[in-house]
Formats: structure tokens, C-alpha cells, sequence
């Protein structure tokens, strides 16, 4: 009949093994990313050679963030390599310069904890650490001639454009040597000594070292959706080696002081000056562009020395803010600005070094003769101690002055421990 004709005909149901092939189309794919966890001075991350990532940087996002742990907007990264902290989740790509004169290129990228982001908009002097290191190890540059036991590795960053010169120690045998009697607060444990030099670091975003045309000013802060200002502080908003923002502690509100820094409110708070900072600075058109790019500009509350828990004397105080987050030591970008802020007049940082501050008076930049510091007239050196919650850092700034008069930062020096942790596969899923 025709129903039996029409059931002779009709197809059988697709076995197990068919469906397990259907259910397998629709999964993502297993992918290997050739990478190296380094810990480099007090962050943690991922070290990839350029050539293992695909060629258009607008599509390293996706690798990144799955490798990370980050893809699926996971604040605990549970299913990659990431360590949960904005300071144990960066990635170093580093590849062969085609700059004359200069080793490698060194691009930063902050992977977002928690959210599906990435950001290149700054640099990483810690991760940076690593950089001569890792070139080392992969053959990216190599020991001029045996038996020599240093070597300087010059590294181009393409987030800031500005070179960094690394000296490192070697064995005998011309491999990084990691051990050492170095020792960084925030680290347990010493290493060899990495001397990070970072040349003519103003400007590295902006093109400005006071992109506002201030070295210190009053910002009145606004909530996000733009509205009637809630309170105004005192800061100075500088570009060297990264974008900060450097907040007179002080001049917060009573209310704000009288909270830990990790609470919500203090950290809302925080965001705001971050915010209102980054459309001064026109790193954003708006504070809900701002919002967008946590990692830049950065955001540091500077206090007196009398607050500083060590017992070595330093210069400053301060507590760094990362992604939102209290920093539990200092980005080193972080401890090159200030340093560098503490050698130019009338700046925050060097009105409170030089117990000269006065609230409530904005500064433009003044030449030499109307404010000078010890240390900073003509082409000088001086070392300059960054107390943080972990201890101090300390930075070599060498300074001088154009030919109008103003400060100008050579380079300024700092250094730093590496070690590499393991070399492998990253293993990552993707459509």
C-alpha cells in the first residue's frame, strides 16, 4: 500500500553515535597557544611571542581572554591560567623590532577579571621586567660575545611608544641569570637585579607631561551620569610612563577617609576622580567613555610620610588603585611618575616632599628660578623612595631643563626581579 511504501522509504532515527557528531558540530574547538607564565616584579602573567598570536591585533581578544578564563566573564578565570587580580591577569606579546637600534617589541594587555574585555591602552613596567628576560630565553636576542655577564636589551612599547633599556645579569653560559641576593617588596624570595631604564617617559599617551597645561589643579567630581558636582580634591594629572592621576589624599572628603579603601563606596568614589580625570586629560570624550577604559588613565592617592608604616624614611606615600581595585603594592609605571612628579615644582607630590603644599591654589609649570627643589636644577640625579602598602620602591630620576626654563625627565631607572614559572601549551576553547 502507499503508507507502506511511504514507510519503506521513511529514514531511520540517527543512531547515538550520529548525534554525538551533531552535538560535537556545535561545540567550540580545542586550541593550543604556545606561552610562557612568567612573575615579573610583582605581577604574574603570560608571555607570548608575537608570531604565535594572529596577525591583526583586533583579533587577539578572543584567544586572550579564553586562555585567561575571562570569556565567559568569570570573576574567579576558573577555567584558564588567570589568577583572579587584575595584577595576575596581564599577557606580555613580544616579538623581533624592526626598529633601527631597538631588540623587541614589548605590547601590554590587561585581561578584565570578570568581564569579557581586554585593554591595550597602557603599559606595564612590572610585566615589563620580564620582557629582556623572555626575549633572552627564546632567542629573541642573544649575549654579544662569551663569556660576558650583562646585557642590555632595548624594548620598544607599542602601548606608549617610548623605549625601556633592561640590563640583565647572565651565566656563564649567557642565559638570564634568575638568582640572585635582589630583593622587591611584595615578593618573598630574592632574584638577580633588573635594571629598568625608561627614556624621555613624558608624553608616553597624551603627547604632554601635564596634559591639562597644570601641575596641580582642583577637579570637582561628578557622578557618572554627569550631574551636579559632589566634591572637589586636589590633584595633579600627569602623563609620564602612563597616565595618572595623582590625588592629594588629604582633600578627599571626611566621610571617604573615615572608610577602608576596598569598600564599595570608597572604590565608587575612586572611579569618579578616575573618570573626571580621563575627560581632562582627554583620554575620553565623556565620563561614560571613560567608564569603558578602566585601565587608563591610572589613579594614585599620595599622602605625607607620616603615614607611611615602614621604617625606612621615603618621599611619599601612596596606595595605587588597579582595574577598581586597591593595588597591593605599586605599578611600577606608577612609582616612575611619581618619582619623576617629585622632582618638578609645584606638582602634588613635590609640594608635599617639600612640606610647601597649599590647598586650594592651582599651579602651571614655572621655570627654575621662581621654584626650585634639591636635586632637580640642571642635569641631575636623584633617588627618589615611593613608600606603598608593601614597602618602598625606589626610582633613580635623572632631570634637566629645556631651553624655556621647565623640567624635562631624561629617564628615570628602576629595578625589578623575574623569574619564569612554566613553559608549555595554553590549552583554550573557541568556536
Amino acid at each position: 500500500t502507499l503508507v507502506q511504501q511511504q514507510l519503506s522509504v521513511a529514514p531511520s532515527p540517527p543512531s547515538s553515535g550520529d548525534e554525538t557528531c551533531l552535538a560535537r558540530a556545535k561545540w567550540p574547538k580545542r586550541r593550543i597557544l604556545p606561552a610562557v607564565l612568567m612573575r615579573a616584579g610583582t605581577s604574574k602573567g603570560l608571555f607570548i611571542q608575537r608570531k604565535n598570536l594572529p596577525p591583526n591585533q583586533d583579533d587577539w581578544s578572543a584567544p586572550l581572554l579564553a586562555a585567561m578564563g575571562s570569556n565567559l566573564s568569570d570573576t574567579r578565570q576558573i577555567d584558564g591560567v588567570g589568577g583572579a587580580t587584575s595584577t595576575t591577569s596581564k599577557v606580555a606579546v613580544v616579538g623581533p623590532s624592526q626598529i633601527p637600534g631597538i631588540d623587541v617589541d614589548y605590547t601590554f594587555v590587561q585581561v578584565a577579571v570578570g568581564s569579557n574585555q581586554v585593554d591595550l591602552s597602557g603599559s606595564c613596567g612590572n610585566m615589563a621586567a620580564g620582557v629582556g628576560p623572555f626575549a633572552l630565553q627564546e632567542g629573541l636576542v642573544s649575549p654579544a660575545t662569551p663569556g660576558q655577564r650583562s646585557i642590555d636589551v632595548r624594548i620598544f612599547n607599542t602601548n606608549t611608544s617610548r623605549v625601556m633599556v633592561e640590563t640583565l645579569q647572565l651565566t656563564e653560559g649567557g642565559d638570564f641569570e634568575e638568582n640572585g641576593d635582589y630583593v622587591i617588596p611584595g615578593v618573598k624570595g630574592s632574584g638577580s637585579e633588573v635594571k629598568i631604564g625608561f627614556v624621555d617617559p613624558a608624553g608616553s599617551m597624551t603627547g604632554q607631561l601635564f596634559p591639562t597645561g597644570k601641575v596641580n589643579e582642583q577637579l570637582a567630581i561628578r557622578r557618572a551620569d554627569g550631574s551636579e558636582p559632589v566634591f572637589t580634591i586636589m590633584a595633579t594629572l600627569v602623563d609620564i610612563s602612563n597616565p595618572f592621576i595623582l590625588v592629594l589624599k588629604e582633600s578627599l572628603p571626611e566621610e571617604l577617609l573615615s572608610l577602608p579603601p576596598s569598600s564599595d563606596t570608597f572604590a565608587e568614589s575612586i572611579e569618579a576622580i578616575r573618570r573626571e580625570g580621563a575627560v581632562k586629560m582627554k583620554l575620553a570624550s565623556s565620563l561614560e567613555a571613560a567608564s569603558l577604559v578602566r585601565g587608563t588613565p591610572k589613579i594614585v592617592l599620595i599622602s605625607s610620610t607620616k603615614t607611611n608604616n615602614t621604617s625606612e624614611a621615603a618621599d611619599v606615600n601612596v596606595q595605587a588603585f588597579s582595574m577598581g581595585k586597591p593595588h597591593p603594592t605599586l605599578q611600577i609605571s606608577g612609582a616612575v611618575c611619581i618619582a619623576a612628579a617629585v622632582c618638578i615644582p609645584e606638582t602634588i607630590a613635590a609640594k608635599l616632599n617639600s612640606k610647601t603644599l597649599t590647598y586650594g591654589q592651582e599651579g602651571l609649570p614655572s621655570p627654575p628660578g621662581e621654584l626650585s627643589l634639591e636635586g632637580c636644577s640642571g642635569k641631575n640625579k636623584r633617588l627618589v623612595k615611593v613608600a606603598h602598602p608593601s614597602g618602598i620602591i625606589r626610582v633613580e630620576v635623572i632631570t634637566g631643563y629645556d631651553t624655556n626654563g621647565h623640567v624635562v625627565v631624561d629617564r628615570c631607572l628602576v629595578s625589578r626581579t623575574a623569574r619564569r614559572i612554566f613553559e608549555g601549551n595554553v590549552m583554550y576553547y573557541l568556536k
